[in-house]
């Protein structure tokens, strides 16, 4: 890695000087919590099935294609916005990813019949798959290289903690509110999640490569700054 008295980084040596520290830890938690946030959208809806087909007594086929829509929906986003985001930066899509599957999360509970609510479903996919690279991208490009595999696997983990959070939240809403209520609290966490992604700032690589030279230094300075780490650099090449 280059000395630290060298005005002239690439990105790369850029992370390493600035290394691991309370950004990023803060980032992975941001991140986390919107993987947990997903993985109940995903695992919830076959805790709710059993209670919609009664209420509306569908048929196998029709419990099937609500259940199957969210995966489709996922295949959809994660192509749409793994692609949209190399265009548009990786905040935008950090942020609507989670504001999507909330919103039609919380709009599935007032579906008032099963095409509406398969529809909704796929639509809360389309965030949910969107959420998964996005996020992966965001986190990975602020990671330095030795620390980058362990907490990507990290952060990786907080999509078995949503499913526990999942199962446990079903146990208890279901038999005492139904459905419905189950499906609007899920979305809760996505919610809130949303408002804390508008501070975290777009990623300095992507804004490297797009040639904005100032505002990616100014992020990484400001990365430095809250790891305690002195940051001299003038300029920066990818």
């Amino acid at each position: 890695m280059a000395e630290t008295t060298t005005r002239e980084w690439t990105f790369d040596e850029a992370i390493q000087h600035i290394g691991f520290g309370r950004f990023q830890r803060k980032l992975m938690i941001i991140c986390g919590v919107g993987w947990a946030a997903d993985a109940m959208e995903v695992l919830l809806i076959s805790f709710a099935l059993p209670a919609v087909i009664r209420e509306w007594g569908l048929s196998k086929a029709q419990a099937g294609f609500i259940g199957t829509a969210i995966f489709l929906g996922m295949l959809a986003g994660a192509w749409f916005w793994g692609t949209i985001s190399d265009y548009i930066g990786r905040k935008t899509g950090f942020q609507a990813t989670v504001l999507i599957d909330s919103v039609f999360g919380f709009l599935s509970a007032l579906s008032p019949n099963y095409l509406v609510l398969a529809l909704l479903r796929g639509l809360t996919g389309f965030g949910v798959g969107g959420t998964l690279p996005v996020d992966y991208s965001i986190f990975a490009e602020y990671l330095p290289t030795e620390k980058r595999g362990r907490y990507l696997v990290y952060l990786e983990s907080f999509w078995a903690l949503g499913t526990i959070v999942a199962a446990g939240l079903a146990w208890l809403v279901v038999p005492r509110f139904g459905w419905r209520v189950l499906l609007a609290i899920s979305a809760l966490p996505g919610l809130i999640v949303y408002f804390i992604r508008r501070y975290v700032p777009e990623s300095p690589r992507y804004l490297l490569v797009e040639g904005r030279q100032d505002e990616a230094l100014a992020v990484l300075r400001e990365v430095a700054t809250e790891n305690g780490v002195e940051f001299p650099v003038e300029r920066l090449r990818v």
